[in-house]
C-alpha cells in the first residue's frame, strides 16, 4: 500500500458521520449507517445446493536457524528444507520467512491527530517480531537471585529492539497478568520497577515454600493458564521463563502413570495449537564447584533437591487444578514430585533443554548474563522459517509423532517443535465441523460463530490491524444502577461469576453507559457482487477491571452492502454500539471480524477518558 494511499484510509478512519442511530433493542446494539444497509437486491444461495467440505490436518513448524556464532541464519528458501515425520519425506506445503527487522504498519508521520476519545488500530510505530511473554517465576527463584534478576531485566528492556512486543506474567502468591502486550518500554520498565512498586510485583518474594516452590503440580498449572492467555491470537510467540529452577519437564517416562501422560500430552497440545516456543532461563548464574556433576544431583545444589511440598500446588488455584487433586490423580503427583527431587537423570540443565526442545525454543543456564540471554532469546526467536506439511499419516489416534528438520546445507544449529500429538481438540478442526453441520442443517454451535474473535478480546492481548478501523468511545449520561435485567446479564460475567450464590441476584451496582461508533474500512473489503454472499461483520467489547477480570462484554452482528460507494474510493462500513460497564472498570477493548474473510480489528483503551465537548444537538 503505498503511503498516499495509506494516508488517505487514516484520514477517512476518522471523519464520523454526524449521526448514527442505534436502535433500543439490545440484540440490535449494532446498527450499520443507512448508506450502507443491506439492499434488497441481494440474492441467497440456492436450497438445492449441495456444498462438500472436508478437513485436512496440517503442522505448522516454526525453525529457527542459527550458524556456527549462533546467529540467526537469513536467505534460506523452501527448497533448503528437509522435513520427515517417523522418518517418512513430507511435502512442504507453505513456507514463509520472518524477519525481527521487518516492520508492521503504522501511522505516517503526517498523520491527522485524532480528536478526542477517537482510536485507531493502527500502531503509532512499527511493530517488529512475533509476540515476546516474560514469565517473571518469583515462586522457583532464590531470593538472592531474585534482586539481580530484576536489575538485569530492567536493563534489557531499556536496550530491547525497538518495536517488540512484550507481556509480563509475575508468579508470587498467585499468577498475575501485570503487563499486556506493548512496545512501549517505558511501561514494561514501570512494572517491574522497584522505585516505583506496583500491586502483585514485590520487591522480593519470601513465601516459595508456601506457593509451589519446585512443586511440578502448580508449574504445570501455571504454564496452562499463560498458553490459554495467547491461544487463539494469531502467529507465533516467545515464552521467556525466568527462573532458578525449573520442577517440571514436558516429557513423560515411561513408568509414569497414563494421568500425568496425558496431562503432559494436554499441555504440549496446547503449546502446539498456541505456536508457543519457550525460551527457559536460569537467573542462578554459573555455578560454583556444582555438587551433581558426577552423582546426577540438580546444578545449584542444595535446596534443590529436595522433596516438592504438594500443598503449595494445591494453593496456587486456577483452571484445571481440581482435575489434579482427585484421587484418581494421587499417583500421578507423587510421580510428579519424584522427579521434580530425587531422579538422578533430570537435573535442572536437562529439564531446560527438555522443555526447549519439546517446543521449539532454547535453554540458557551457567551464565551470569541475563541480560544478553534475554537480548538472545528476543533475537533468535524473532527470526525464524515457517512450514506447513499434511503428513501422509492422517490417523488420529492420539499417537505421538516425531519431526524431523535438516538442511541440504551441513554447519548449522536448528531449533523446533520435534513431536506433537494426534488426536487433540482443534478449534479450527471444530469449527469445520460446524460448517459442515450447518451445510447439512444442524444448527452450529455458538462458538464457530465467535471463537475466532473471542480470544482475542482478552485485557492484555495484542493489537489486530488485519481490518483497519477506528472506534469513538464516549459515555452517554451518568452512572446509574443496574436494572435486574442488566444484574442478571452481569452474573454471567467471569468477575461475578464466582462470588454470589446462583440462587440470588446480583445486587446492583452502578453502571456507566458507553456509546462506541466503528467506522470500518480496508482495501480487502469486498462487496456482495464481488463474493455473492451478504457482507456480514461481528462487533465486540469487553470491559475489564485493574485486575484483569472481564466485567462485562457485548458481541453483536451486522451486515452492510458498500457496493454503492465508488469504486475508486475505500469501502466502509459505520455502525453503533451501546455498552453498560461497571464504573469500577479500568480498561474497554474493542474487536471487529468481517465474517467473510475472517480478517480482524482489535484495540485496548485505558479508562478513564479524556474529556470532550458536549455533542450538538
Amino acid at each position: 500500500m503505498r503511503l498516499s494511499s495509506f494516508l488517505l484510509l487514516v484520514i477517512l478512519l476518522f471523519s464520523f458521520p454526524a449521526a448514527i442511530l442505534a436502535q433500543d433493542s439490545p440484540s440490535s446494539a449494532v446498527t450499520p449507517s443507512a448508506q450502507n444497509a443491506p439492499t434488497q437486491t441481494q440474492t441467497e444461495p440456492a436450497a438445492d445446493t449441495l456444498t462438500f467440505r472436508t478437513t485436512v490436518r496440517r503442522v505448522i513448524v516454526d525453525v529457527v536457524v542459527r550458524d556456527s556464532n549462533n546467529k540467526p541464519v537469513h536467505g534460506l528458501t523452501a527448497s533448503d528444507f528437509v522435513v520427515a515425520e517417523d522418518g517418512h519425506p513430507q511435502n512442504i506445503l507453505s513456507f514463509d520467512v520472518f524477519d525481527l527487522n521487518t516492520p508492521s504498519i503504522s501511522l505516517p508521520a503526517n498523520a491527522p491527530h485524532p480528536p478526542a476519545n477517537h482510536f485507531v488500530n493502527i500502531p503509532p510505530t512499527p511493530e517488529h517480531g512475533p509476540l515476546y511473554v516474560i514469565l517473571y517465576d518469583l515462586v522457583n527463584m532464590e531470593i538472592d537471585d531474585q534482586i539481580d534478576a530484576r536489575r538485569q531485566v530492567l536493563k534489557f528492556i531499556n536496550s530491547k529492539p525497538p518495536g517488540t512486543r512484550f507481556a509480563i506474567f509475575v508468579r508470587s502468591d498467585n499468577l498475575y497478568l501485570v503487563q499486556g502486550f506493548t512496545e512501549d518500554k517505558d511501561r514494561l520498565y514501570s512494572v517491574l520497577d522497584p522505585q516505583n512498586p506496583k500491586s502483585h510485583v514485590p520487591r522480593v518474594f519470601m513465601m516459595q515454600r508456601n506457593h509451589g516452590l519446585r512443586d511440578p503440580v502448580s508449574m504445570m498449572n501455571v504454564l496452562a493458564q499463560v498458553t490459554e492467555f495467547m491461544e487463539g491470537v494469531p502467529g507465533h510467540k516467545n515464552l521467556i521463563w525466568l527462573a532458578g529452577t525449573f520442577p517440571l519437564s514436558l516429557v513423560p517416562r515411561k513408568e509414569d502413570p497414563r494421568e500425568y501422560e496425558d496431562v503432559i500430552t494436554a499441555e504440549i497440545n496446547e503449546m502446539t495449537r498456541a505456536q508457543v516456543a519457550v525460551y527457559p532461563i536460569n537467573v542462578g548464574g554459573v555455578p560454583v564447584n556444582p555438587p551433581g556433576l558426577t552423582t546426577g544431583a540438580r546444578p545449584n545444589g542444595g535446596s534443590a533437591n529436595q522433596t516438592a511440598q504438594a500443598g503449595g500446588g494445591m494453593n496456587a488455584g486456577g483452571p484445571g487444578i481440581n482435575s489434579l487433586t482427585s484421587p484418581d490423580a494421587i499417583g500421578m503427583i507423587e510421580s510428579i514430585q519424584a522427579e521434580g527431587s530425587f531422579d538422578s537423570i533430570y537435573t535442572d540443565y536437562d529439564i531446560q533443554k527438555t522443555i526447549a526442545d519439546s517446543t521449539g525454543g532454547r535453554p540458557f543456564y551457567s551464565t551470569n548474563d541475563v541480560t544478553a540471554a534475554l537480548a538472545d532469546a528476543t533475537d533468535i526467536g524473532g527470526n525464524y522459517y515457517s512450514l506447513t506439511y499434511s503428513p501422509t499419516n492422517q490417523k488420529d489416534d492420539g499417537g505421538r509423532r516425531s519431526i524431523q528438520v535438516r538442511l541440504a546445507e551441513r554447519g548449522y544449529h536448528l531449533d523446533y517443535r520435534h513431536f506433537y500429538f494426534t488426536g487433540a481438540y482443534s478449534p479450527q478442526a471444530e469449527l469445520a465441523k460446524a460448517q459442515s453441520s450447518e451445510s447439512q442443517g444442524t444448527p452450529a454451535p455458538a462458538y464457530a460463530e465467535n471463537g475466532a474473535l473471542q480470544p482475542n478480546m482478552k485485557h492484555g492481548a495484542p493489537m489486530l490491524h488485519n481490518l483497519l478501523f477506528s472506534a469513538h468511545i464516549h459515555v452517554d449520561g451518568g452512572p446509574a444502577k443496574g436494572t435486574p435485567e442488566q444484574m442478571s446479564h452481569l452474573a454471567d460475567q467471569p468477575a461475578y461469576v464466582s462470588t454470589h450464590h446462583k440462587d440470588k441476584p446480583l445486587a446492583p451496582i452502578d453502571l456507566q453507559k458507553y456509546v462506541i461508533d466503528y467506522r470500518v474500512t480496508a482495501s480487502t473489503l469486498k462487496s456482495p457482487t464481488q463474493t455473492g454472499k451478504p457482507s456480514a461483520y461481528e462487533f465486540a467489547a469487553a470491559a475489564f477491571d485493574a485486575e484483569s477480570r472481564m466485567l462485562n462484554s457485548i458481541v453483536n452482528d451486522a451486515a452492510g452492502d458498500t457496493s454503492s460507494q465508488e469504486p475508486t474510493k475505500p469501502r466502509v462500513l459505520d455502525a453503533r454500539q451501546q455498552f453498560d460497564v461497571p464504573v469500577n472498570a479500568t480498561w474497554i477493548r474493542v474487536g471487529v471480524r468481517d465474517k467473510l474473510t475472517n480478517r480482524m480489528g482489535t484495540l485496548e483503551v485505558q479508562l478513564p477518558l479524556a474529556a470532550e465537548p458536549p455533542s450538538p444537538r
